[in-house]
């Protein structure tokens, strides 16, 4: 991967994005996410700061992006399930820590190919209202297809994270046209899919690394967001997520496995 692709982030944009690494932006269109709509939704955390976002794909099992592990790995880690608001100060918000991590064993860091990986949570999560697996994809989505992302990421130039869960309607993208001269030039595999905001000038952004694509009337996770152009509205550097439907065999070889009940 060039120099101009990012880690993904989902923010709000209010103010133009600056130099590489400058965390000053969020999601054009995005919107507080109804509470607990999302269900499956987690926040990965390191020292209370909202590190990566993730899917609840199995009582003890997180799903996310493998280029989450070199920050995560830094310790110490608390993943929030049931969460909206931050602070988590519910008494229904559940708190895990993580006690193996599993990214894929082809995940390669450079081209961020394989980009996905799966957490495994001390114990249990307890099911309620505010809890539930997101199903695993069988397809890959067409293009044109609705779906959408949502995350704790950045929301605005003076504040760190957002309080609140946001979300984004996003659309698939043709990956041929997505990986031609003009966009992506050749760096995309069979493995990844791009999307784009539904409104124009909308997208995911620097602040929800691995949260899901999530597709479909039921809702399933499609895609884990991986990277993105320097400039998140660069129509020419679209969002790229790892494509779930690639990965469900070697997912659910854990999910089924003794060790993951």
């Amino acid at each position: 991967m060039k120099a101009d692709g990012e880690l993904l982030f989902l923010v709000l944009l209010f103010l133009p994005i600056g130099k590489a690494g400058q965390l000053q932006a969020s999601i054009i269109g995005g919107r507080e996410a109804l509470p607990h709509s999302r269900p499956y939704m987690v926040s990965i955390q390191i020292r209370g700061m909202p590190a990566c976002g993730g899917a609840l794909v199995h009582a003890r099992w997180v799903l996310t992006a493998a280029h989450c592990y070199s920050d995560l790995r830094k310790g110490p880690i608390r993943v929030l399930v049931g969460l909206h608001r931050q602070p988590g100060r519910n008494a229904r918000v559940q708190v895990f820590t993580v006690t193996k991590f599993v990214p894929h064993p082809s995940y390669n860091s450079r081209t961020f190919a394989n980009d996905i990986m799966l957490l495994k949570l001390d114990k249990k999560v307890a099911w309620n209202k505010e809890t539930s697996l997101l199903p695993l994809s069988k397809k890959k989505p067409a293009p044109g297809t609705l779906c959408s992302v949502a995350g704790w990421g950045i929301f605005r130039q003076e504040s760190k994270y957002s309080p609140v869960l946001r979300e984004l309607d996003v659309k698939v993208m043709d990956i041929r046209m997505c990986n031609n001269s003009r966009y992506w030039n050749g760096e995309l595999t069979s493995t990844m899919m791009c999307i784009e905001g539904v409104r124009k000038g909308s997208a995911p952004c620097k602040g929800d690394s691995g949260s899901p694509v999530v597709c479909g009337k039921k809702a399933e996770v499609a895609g884990v967001l991986s990277f993105t152009g320097k400039r998140c509205v660069d129509v020419f550097k679209p969002p790229v997520a790892t494509a779930v439907f690639k990965y469900t065999g070697w997912i659910k070889k854990f999910l089924r496995s003794d060790r993951a009940l």
